[in-house]
């Protein structure tokens, strides 16, 4: 399983990992994270555990970003910052439907 796609989307998950910590969201970035290193390590299982990220309440999909929420970001950010996020989680997302597609999941 490893290949660009693979290397891309490990490398991505790191990058949003990392930017989650940064604003203050260590259960969504230590997801990410363990995402990263499974994906990295060529486990399938990873993919699955990102996608299962985005369904439902509560989902990835649902985290703005914003000091009131107890998050690392100034008033002056947010607009900024939460826009970084979704095109973050739209990249991930795609990433990880297009490998699901590949191994015909």
């Amino acid at each position: 399983m490893i290949d660009s796609e693979v290397h891309g989307l490990a490398e991505s998950l790191q990058h949003a990992s990392e930017f989650l910590l940064k604003h203050g969201v260590p259960s969504w970035a230590a997801w990410l994270a363990k995402d990263a290193r499974l994906v990295r390590n060529g486990d399938y299982y990873g993919v699955e555990h990102l996608l299962s990220a985005f369904g439902g309440m509560g989902s990835l999909n649902d985290l703005v970003l914003h000091p009131m929420n107890g998050h690392s970001v100034s008033e002056a950010e947010i607009e900024r910052v939460n826009e970084e996020l979704q095109a973050m989680l739209a990249d991930l997302s795609g990433r990880a439907r297009k490998l699901a597609r590949k191994a015909g999941c």
